[in-house]
């Protein structure tokens, strides 16, 4: 039996001998099911870094290397990664095709690296805002095609479990909201399956995630700021070592990088609106007490003391927009008393 040949940097080696600096490669996951977002996944991959050994369509992974990959990808220092997604909502309003290329565009303009060409896995999608080239079945074919498909799909598939939270009736959690045998039996029980979307619409408002939409959506955009941000201090130059890091002992770390020799805590604060402001204000002394803590045992824990500081970045997300972000260096220091 001839063996399927894995995905390599062809593709992206072809676009940048063309002239094309910065290529991503775009996949989504969601169109298929019955219930549930479009996702759209872009990421920018300039060499395959060692620890994602192994990328490969998410279709040909395991549920356990799909999780491995997702993690590999966000902490790797050459990767840059951003979301798309659109709601039950803008599906039943446009239809799944336009959907998807509206999660795809917005995945695109969401790098914090912009794209200067995109490969996409599949047929052309309208309203990117770069170049792009479609390749028939490119996630078994472009890495960066693969990592898009990967991105995709564990973050899909992380909102469907949040929602199987919220209606464990549907069984969300096993089958994700695809037409299995089960969940067509569900739905025969519970009405049509434009009636379960309907009910869904107010766990998928998240689709641009929106501070007046209740808490769900609160901690949906707080992890689309932390991913943002991420990618963002990627781009300026720093290297991410861990993100959301709760120690043991206490404490709580967004995002600990590396900028130079300097070990910087970096809290996020992502903001809907016209405008910033009142990020470093937001960051109060019980806050500030808690992120101390944790880089006091983030520092416990290296052989020899170096040098640190306590960093904000402010995320702005306006709706149809790619973010826009605030770096504060410095933004407090260490002689602040704990919160009681």
């Amino acid at each position: 039996m001839k063996e399927k040949p894995h995905p390599d940097m062809s593709f992206e080696m072809e676009a940048r001998a063309s002239g094309f600096l910065c290529v991503a490669g775009v996949d989504e996951a969601g169109r298929g099911p019955l219930a549930g977002p479009v996702v759209a996944g872009a990421v920018i991959l300039p060499v395959l870094a060692e620890e994602l050994t192994g990328l490969n369509d998410s279709k040909q992974l395991t549920a356990a290397k799909r999780e491995r990959l997702f993690l590999a990808l966000l902490e790797c220092e050459q990767a840059v990664c951003s979301v798309g997604v659109a709601s039950v909502e803008e599906i039943d309003r446009f239809n799944i095709l336009r959907a998807t290329h509206l999660a795809m565009a917005r995945a695109v303009e969401g790098l914090a690296l912009r794209a200067d060409f995109c490969l996409v896995d599949g047929l052309p999608v309208k309203g990117l805002p770069v170049p792009h080239r479609a390749i028939v079945k490119g996630d078994g074919r472009s890495l960066s095609i693969a990592a898009a498909s990967v991105l995709a799909k564990v973050t899909r598939d992380r909102m469907m479990m949040e929602a199987d939270a919220s209606y464990p009736q549907y069984g969300f959690a096993k089958h994700k909201g695809y037409g299995t045998k089960a969940h067509w039996k569900l739905c025969g029980g519970m009405g049509p399956v434009r009636s379960i979307a309907a009910r869904l619409r107010r766990f998928h408002k998240w689709n641009c995630p929106s501070l007046s939409r209740g808490k769900r959506d609160t901690a949906w955009l707080g992890m689309y700021g932390e991913l943002a941000a991420a990618s963002f201090l990627r781009a300026e130059g720093c290297v991410i070592l861990r993100r959301n890091w709760r120690p043991v002992r206490g404490g709580e770390l967004d995002i600990v990088c590396r900028e130079g020799e300097c070990l910087v805590f970096v809290e996020v604060k992502t903001r809907t609106g016209n405008g910033y402001g009142g990020a470093r204000r937001a960051v109060n002394a019980r806050k500030r007490a808690l992120i101390r803590w944790g880089a006091a045992e983030w520092l416990r824990l290296l052989p020899e003391p170096v040098n640190s500081r306590y960093d904000v970045v402010e995320v702005l997300y306006r709706e149809g927009m790619p973010p826009e972000f605030r770096h504060i260096r410095g933004a407090f220091g260490a002689k602040d008393l704990p919160a009681s």
